[in-house]
């Protein structure tokens, strides 16, 4: 859940429908600040009508900033803000413009949002001064602006049909190019980096007074020719976003059709593109899919061989007369299923983190299938691990559980896993005829260290930087002790010496 949405459902009353109206609002309205040339703020009222609250955000990249200090979170009471208390009462935009020009805003302005027949916000309009318009660019903005405005006064979507979830990298901004078109599809305006886009495809022409759809058609390279959505884009009267392939470069149309009359009287019917040069972003991001592409080709080889691995050595276990070497390969055999079952884990999570709890449940199954003499409880949470520390901790836990298994004649193994102080704390215990009847030691010191163990001192010292250590656990049988032993390593940071 987003922040704006979090927020209304703390101090407003919306509908999950409203919520999501103002949620799409503001995940697009970089494009409405830049066509205004202004700061906007989105006020909602809150749940028990005191006032309204600042639920969001956005300065132009078009204009200087007016609003200096971040709005959001702030409350406005009745009373404080006559122009938001007007929109919302009346329904209909408090307008101020400069006397002979009534594109410029001389002040403050407030646009309610009419959503399912009620005003449910109420955007505030905050511009440096009276923005002068300068030229034709500054004026094709406003009008823009203006129509936008009107539609959402008058419950229009504007951005119906726009790409959902654009990063930062990739969300157009007006500056990059714009392009306009009439009802007929002919440009009557583009912005100087909007021809300079056309130019890298090859565009030897002017784009105004061209028929734009034609243009676009002929600076096409894509193999499979003009998509769906592009082909609207490029005829007008739609609102989508699509890219056009070119010789020399990509650019990313963002349309938007508007259909309301605007403030000053300018256009009822316009389609306005955005025009984003995006080559240098699709190139990365192919680059990317083709680097996964490889990541899951590899982990599927590496996956296969290990199954193979597993295959050789039940098939060389079985063909052997050796006990010794039976019971050498069947151990072999487990430490290749741990690591496949963890490399299968981290290939699924994306190879950086994995719920160690959902692994374990995987390697506590592949134990306790071996025998049905004895189970295995579980006290704690080990949580999220990175796969640095995943891999030999699971190789180790494993190890513990396989000893304990196949040598304490335990009927309960008891593992244990707490996170404390940038610590994970793991200890294994059993209830049954282990050997070790001393006080807790370094597991490099114990005599008994066979190749399990042996494995476990490796993995957690020096793969892992912790300690481990080995002791009696009284609760065994026979009056017999059972045996424990605990793991420390550090998870908040890496050691030093890493």
């Amino acid at each position: 859940m987003g922040h704006v949405a979090k927020t209304l459902q703390d101090r407003t009353e919306l509908s999950a429908q409203a919520i999501a109206a103002l949620e799409a609002l503001t995940s697009r309205w970089s494009i409405l600040a830049d066509l205004a040339l202004s700061d906007l703020v989105l006020w909602v009222p809150t749940w028990n009508e005191a006032g309204m609250v600042a639920v969001a955000q956005i300065r132009p990249a078009s204009a200087p900033t007016t609003l200096l200090e971040d709005v959001v979170g702030a409350f406005a009471p009745r009373g404080r803000f006559h122009y938001l208390d007007q929109a919302e009462a009346l329904g209909r935009a408090t307008i101020q413009r400069e006397k002979g020009d009534p594109l410029s805003p001389a002040g403050v302005e407030a646009i309610p949002m009419l959503f399912d027949g009620r005003i449910i916000a109420v955007i505030a309009r905050h511009c440096g001064g009276a923005p002068r318009v300068a030229g034709r660019l500054e004026r094709v903005y406003l009008e823009s602006a203006d129509s936008i405005f009107s539609m959402i006064t008058s419950g229009q979507d504007w951005f119906a049909g726009m790409a959902h979830g654009l990063d930062a990298g990739e969300s157009p901004r007006v500056g990059d190019g714009l392009v306009r078109l009439g009802e007929d599809g002919i440009v009557n305006f583009a912005s100087p980096n909007a021809l300079s886009a056309f130019r890298k495809l090859g565009l030897a022409l002017d784009l105004v007074d061209q028929n734009f759809f034609e243009i676009v058609k002929r600076m096409s390279a894509a193999p499979q020719g003009l998509s769906i959505s592009l082909t609207k884009i490029a005829r007008g009267g739609t609102t989508a976003t699509a890219d056009l392939i070119g010789e020399g470069a990509t650019l990313m149309l963002t349309s938007h059709y508007l259909h309301a009359q605007g403030q000053s009287g300018g256009d009822e019917k316009c389609t306005v593109i955005v025009i984003k040069d995006v080559t240098e972003l699709r190139a990365h991001q192919r680059e990317l899919l083709s680097k996964d592409a490889i990541i899951k080709e590899i982990n599927h080889r590496v996956k296969n061989n290990l199954q193979i691995v597993a295959s050789l050595l039940r098939l060389q276990g079985r063909r052997s007369n050796n006990v010794a070497v039976k019971e050498a390969l069947a151990e072999a055999q487990g430490r290749i299923g741990v690591i496949a079952s963890v490399h299968d884990s981290l290939s699924r999570e994306g190879v950086t983190v994995v719920d160690f709890d959902d692994l374990l449940e995987s390697l506590l199954g592949l134990i306790e299938s071996e025998s049905a003499n004895f189970s295995i409880r579980l006290i704690g949470s080990f949580g999220v691990l990175s796969s640095g520390v995943a891999t030999p901790l699971a190789m180790a836990v494993s190890e513990l559980l396989h000893n304990a298994a196949e040598h304490s004649s335990a009927t309960e193994i008891v593992l244990v896993a707490e996170r404390e102080m940038g610590l994970l704390r793991v200890s294994v215990s059993d209830n049954g005829t282990g050997a070790v009847d001393a006080e807790p030691m370094p597991l490099s010191e114990f005599s008994h260290c066979g190749l399990g163990l042996t494995i476990v001192s490796d993995l957690v010292v020096n793969e892992l930087h912790g300690s481990v250590s080995i002791g009696s656990n009284p609760g065994g049988v026979d009056a017999h002790n059972g045996t424990l032993v605990s793991i420390s390593i550090p998870i908040s940071r890496r050691p030093a010496h890493n």
